[in-house]
């Protein structure tokens, strides 16, 4: 049986995470979506105030919180608008295969990366070809030397355009199936790394989802994850266990938004004498 019931330290988070989401998110939802705008001035208040990068481990400079911390702030952040918080959450996601698999040179630089400043990291896995079958994918990345030679369209890559590295899935062996897989980290402005358009999804116009395209970059073998190859497709696939819950929580949040909203109306909205609520149903 899993323990739900929240300590003192995670009802004070999720009260800042409500406040937050009332004074600084709604205001400008509406705003953000409108105008296709990523909210980073809001990103960076939500750093500041602890919001963001919650899973981090504590030696790395983060809170050290686990699942259920973080789904508890996420449920906020989506009542408050959905696309800021899958904005907020790419993090979440990408750092996770770093955590669980990367070296400790790796997680020092780019989980304090992450810390340090108020900074975006996308999670490049899903393709034009391959979504939720994930072995399907037809990236490469090709040995030279002591680098990769990574090539490959990625799509659907939520805060690509914003994004400071990405967190992308290669094969470095196709003959050997999904353990020939290795995961990457790039940062965004090595040579060959390119964006495409911005994706026009509704209610989530604030989130910045768009192709990525890998063209011959050249990727150090300090940057493959955990330093061995084959081990992408575990990593990968712990980052969307540990990541999974927050996004049923943002699910939850959206719900409970759209509920209010539709209370607020039907208290308002009168129709031959009687508010909506009123009449028979």
């Amino acid at each position: 049986m899993v323990d739900l019931t929240l300590s003192e330290e995670q009802e004070m988070l999720k009260e800042l995470a409500h406040e937050f989401a009332r004074d600084s998110i709604r205001p400008m939802a509406e705003h953000w979506d409108e105008n296709s705008e990523f909210p980073m001035e809001a990103i960076a208040e939500a750093h500041e105030l602890g919001l963001m990068n919650l899973h981090i481990p504590e030696e790395y400079g983060g809170m050290g919180f686990g699942c259920l911390t973080e789904a508890v702030v996420q449920e906020k952040l989506a009542w408050g608008d959905p696309g800021f918080a899958t904005a907020a959450y790419s993090n979440g996601l990408t750092a996770a295969p770093i955590i669980t698999g990367g070296t400790e040179e790796q997680k020092q630089k780019y989980l304090g990366w992450l810390v340090e400043k108020p900074s975006i990291a996308a999670y490049a896995v899903t393709e034009p070809g391959a979504g939720s079958d994930v072995a399907a994918i037809q990236s490469t990345a090709v040995r030279d030397g002591d680098d990769y030679i990574l090539n490959g369209n990625k799509m659907w890559i939520t805060g690509a355009g914003k994004a400071d590295w990405y967190f992308v899935l290669a094969y470095t062996d196709k003959d050997a199936g999904y353990k020939g897989m290795s995961g990457f980290i790039v940062e965004a402005d090595w040579d060959g790394v390119s964006l495409g358009k911005k994706e026009n999804n509704m209610g989530q116009r604030a989130s910045d989802t768009r192709a990525v395209n890998f063209e011959n970059v050249r990727v150090p073998e300090a940057n493959l994850v955990g330093g061995v190859e084959g081990s992408g497709w575990f990593n990968a696939m712990a980052a969307f266990d540990v990541s999974r819950p927050s996004i049923a929580a943002h699910a939850t949040g959206i719900s409970q938004a759209a509920y209010e909203h539709a209370l607020q109306y039907a208290d308002e909205r009168v129709t031959f004498g009687k508010k909506l609520h009123q009449h028979q149903t």
